[in-house]
């Protein structure tokens, strides 16, 4: 059973390493970029507001591994 997990975990890992460096350019590509005009932001520079597509790749590869697990 743990063995089943870290290959999960590890697979879901390496998918969101390799899509990172892709979801930051696609999203320079269509302008989803978060610009600081302010002063009080924290960002300094400006960052690709699409982190949320490596998080879901991740959670896809983990679910797709797990889905039929625990059927009875």
């Amino acid at each position: 059973m743990w063995g089943d997990i870290a290959i999960a975990f590890l697979l879901a890992f390496i998918t969101a390493f390799v899509i990172t460096p892709y979801t930051i350019k696609y999203a320079i590509n269509i302008g989803a970029v978060d610009t600081p005009k302010e002063d009080r932001r924290i960002n300094k520079k400006p960052t690709p507001r699409l982190r949320w597509n490596c998080c879901y790749s991740r959670f896809l590869t983990f679910n797709a591994l797990f889905s039929n697990r625990h059927e009875h």
